[in-house]
C-alpha cells in the first residue's frame, strides 16, 4: 500500500500550522492542522508541540476568550469547541475522539425569563494524560483532572477526579484506573 498520500497530508497539515502561526496562533514545533479546520481566536491562543487538529475541527474563541492545547495532544475529526469569551485549557498527551462537543458557554434554564436569553459561562480545564471517547459532551465549568478516561457519549459536568474511567449521562465513575507507571 502506498504511503505517500498520508505523508503528503501530514506535510500539508504542518504547513497549515505555519499559516495559522502567521495569523497569530502560537503553534509549537511539529504542530499540524488538517484541512477543513476552522479557528476563530484572539490573543493568547496556543497549539502545543506535535499536537494535531484533524479534519473539520472547529474552535471558536471570541473577545477575551483563549485556548491552550498542550503538547502531543490531538482532536479527532468533527470536534466542536465553543470557548466564547472564556478560557479552555487542554493539557499534554490528551487524545480526544471524534465528534466532541465542548462548551465554555451554553444556554441555561433558570425558571424566570426566556431560556434563549439565559447563559452559563465558565472556563473548562482538561488535565494531562486524558482520553476522551467519541461524541462526548463537556459542559461549562467542567474540570477533568489528569489520568482520566471518559467513555463515548458521556456528558461531563463538574469535576472528574484523577485515576478513574467515567461514563454515562451525567458522567460518573465506572472503575478505577491502575496507577500510572
Amino acid at each position: 500500500m502506498a504511503l505517500w498520500p498520508y505523508r503528503f497530508e501530514a506535510a500539508t497539515a504542518r504547513l497549515r500550522a505555519v499559516a495559522w502561526r502567521l495569523r497569530g496562533l502560537a503553534a509549537g514545533a511539529g504542530a499540524a492542522v488538517h484541512g477543513g479546520v476552522r479557528l476563530r481566536f484572539g490573543a493568547a491562543c496556543a497549539l502545543g508541540e506535535r499536537s494535531v487538529l484533524y479534519r473539520d475541527v472547529q474552535i471558536l474563541a471570541t473577545g477575551q476568550g483563549r485556548f491552550r492545547i498542550g503538547r502531543d495532544s490531538h482532536l479527532a475529526p468533527g470536534a466542536y469547541l465553543l470557548v466564547g469569551g472564556q478560557t479552555l485549557d487542554i493539557g499534554d498527551d490528551v487524545a480526544i475522539g471524534p465528534g466532541l462537543m465542548l462548551f465554555c458557554e451554553s444556554n441555561d434554564a433558570e425558571p424566570d425569563g426566556l431560556f434563549r436569553t439565559q447563559y452559563r459561562r465558565a472556563p473548562v480545564s482538561i488535565g494531562s494524560n486524558v482520553f476522551i471517547g467519541a461524541r462526548v459532551t463537556v459542559l461549562p465549568g467542567a474540570v477533568i483532572e489528569d489520568h482520566v478516561v471518559i467513555a463515548a457519549h458521556a456528558v461531563v459536568i463538574g469535576r472528574l477526579a484523577s485515576g478513574w474511567v467515567y461514563g454515562g449521562c451525567p458522567a460518573r465513575p465506572l472503575r478505577a484506573l491502575a496507577a500510572p507507571s
